[in-house]
């Protein structure tokens, strides 16, 4: 199956998603490997995992685990991208051994300049930008000038209010390199509902 636009899929934390993301186009699935968080995927389990699918890229997503750490673990677990949950100094991504999706947030008091002047220091570095929001709830009018006015500028995939009525027409007025989804957990081992990302994935098929 292919995808018209690059998709990452974040919170993988089993099989079943692993290989339904894998099965129908996703470029990355990005595990939770934050060191405090409670919701990380054990080590066992990434392993397992990432041992039974093939044809997507692995990503691991931290917040402040240093980069030492970072690349410790790309190695163990081989690693393809790191996402960067939080903001890290440009000397910190420097140092990271593979390369970086950096997580930006974006609200109603974002002021465009500025983000755009932070973007255009971070570019140099980072790989790509995947871009949430607290308040936005929608990718709607009120927001989707200023997300094509960075999309323009800069590598982006669009990581919040997106569903299977404004896709094609964000994907149309944005042109982002991508869109970021989540994943979640199985209703049981094995069984999981995928109605919402499958109902995203027909709308962005390829014909």
């Amino acid at each position: 199956m292919g995808l018209r636009t690059s998709v990452i899929v974040n919170g993988i934390n089993n099989l079943s998603d692993a290989r339904y993301c894998a099965g129908m186009g996703v470029d990355i699935i990005g595990f939770n490997l934050k060191l405090d968080d409670p919701e990380r995927v054990k080590p066992e389990t990434l392993k397992e995992i990432t041992g039974w699918v093939s044809g997507v890229q692995i990503a691991g997503e931290f917040t402040r685990a240093k980069p030492e750490i970072i690349n410790d673990m790309s190695e163990e677990f081989g690693l393809n991208y790191i996402q960067l949950d939080t903001p890290y100094l440009i000397d910190e991504i420097e140092e990271i051994s593979r390369p970086v999706i950096q997580k930006i947030f974006i609200n109603k008091d974002t002021v465009e300049s500025e983000l755009l002047e932070m973007m255009e220091l971070y570019s140099p570095v980072v790989h790509a930008f995947i871009v949430y929001s607290d308040d936005f709830q929608k990718v709607d009018e009120t927001n989707v000038k200023f997300l094509k006015s960075i999309a323009k500028e800069y590598n982006v995939y669009i990581g919040f209010g997106i569903d299977k009525d404004n896709i094609s027409h964000t994907l149309d007025k944005i042109k982002p390199a991508g869109i970021g989804l989540q994943g979640g957990h199985e209703i049981k081992p094995g069984l999981k509902d995928f109605d919402e990302l499958q109902e995203i994935f027909e709308e962005i098929e390829e014909a």
